[in-house]
């Protein structure tokens, strides 16, 4: 659900339309940003100019020095931010269309450039895009970033929020929740019934259940020493002790001696008539997005989805509704519960 977008340090420059205009051009391609974007930069100094385009750098409404400033803060601090290694170019210096390709294809999958660069890259003022099928990055103009064909691409997926009947898990991992893991320090996992599974084992099962596929996967793309907490119920007529399931856990998961992740903690909520764990499943990244998952997490139990109803998911990046997750987090492991953390091989 996030595209790698890598920003000009003169691509912000709006002067050439009337205030509102640009005001509005800049709230849209930042809102289309933090719900479906990464920022990767050439180097360190190509951060600095950026940042000093939006801080002094000519042509950007006052309000959108505020919002742009607020935004580059929050991608930091959600570690949606990636410098490439030294000899990368970075856009501002581009000087040709086979240029930009060779520095950058394969690494962002938009490129937004300043109006100025659109004759020496080929792309259409008129537009402002260009998007050639088979050929990454999307080069566009701030005007036109929003609308690019990769961040429409996870636009319509976020709306659609949909895996069909039989289609691989994988589909889900690759486009869905492996980029907003990618880099996270933390997870948050919220079912109630999410070890049930692991409890009644599938005499059939021929791969791996959904509670250590989605590990392996948060292994592979978490930042190193990311922690993952699961919060789950007690349901098997409350006699699986947290302990027993960590164990239980560890042997299906079989982590690897080496991996992102430094800790897996699991919290059993009793069953009591205080509250419960609640009905809403979700899983939160501090990337700043989470998803939720109506039907709960065992719809990835195979590697097909199983149910001719298929899968229904929704994705969130609101923080007001990021705020909501984690308070219901924190409301539920504040009941009765019982903790125990998933140790690797060697720990």
């Amino acid at each position: 659900m996030h595209a790698h977008v890598a920003i000009a340090s003169d691509a912000l420059d709006t002067s050439s339309l009337p205030p509102d205009a640009a005001l509005t051009i800049h709230r849209v391609f930042m809102d289309r940003l933090q719900a479906h974007g990464r920022l990767v930069f050439a180097d360190e100094s190509d951060t600095r100019d950026l940042l000093r385009a939006v801080t002094e750098g000519p042509g950007l409404p006052p309000q959108a020095r505020v919002w742009w400033r607020e935004v580059l803060a929050t991608f930091a601090k959600n570690n949606r931010v990636s410098v490439r290694q030294p000899n990368t170019t970075p856009l501002a210096q581009i000087a040709n269309l086979v240029e930009l390709r060779r520095n950058w294809n394969g690494s962002v999958d938009v490129a937004v450039v300043a109006t100025t660069a659109c004759a020496v890259l080929g792309v259409p003022l008129a537009t402002g895009l260009l998007a050639t099928p088979g050929h990454r990055p999307d080069i566009v103009t701030t005007h036109a970033a929003a609308t690019s064909p990769a961040i429409e691409r996870l636009k319509n997926l976020a709306n659609q929020g949909t895996l069909t009947h039989n289609s691989p898990r994988e589909i889900f991992r690759q486009d869905v929740f492996g980029p907003l893991a990618a880099g996270a320090q933390t997870a948050a996992i919220v079912d109630r019934y999410y070890f049930s599974k692991l409890w009644r084992p599938d005499a059939d099962k021929d791969a791996p259940g959904h509670v250590e596929w989605l590990l392996s996967a948060l292994d592979a793309v978490m930042a190193p020493g990311a922690k993952v907490h699961i919060i789950a119920e007690n349901s098997r007529n409350g006699n699986a002790s947290a302990t027993d399931t960590a164990k239980s856990v560890h042997a299906a998961w079989n982590p690897p001696l080496t991996g992102r992740l430094s800790e897996v903690r699991l919290s059993l909520i009793k069953q009591t008539a205080q509250g419960r764990v609640p009905h809403d499943r979700h899983m939160r990244f501090n990337t700043g997005a989470a998803v939720l998952m109506p039907s709960g997490f065992d719809r990835l139990e195979k590697p097909t989805i199983s149910d001719p109803n298929g899968m229904n998911w929704n994705y969130c990046w609101e923080p007001r509704k990021l705020d909501e997750l984690r308070a219901a987090e924190q409301r539920t492991i504040a009941l009765p519960n019982d903790r125990a953390t998933v140790m690797r091989r060697g720990s």
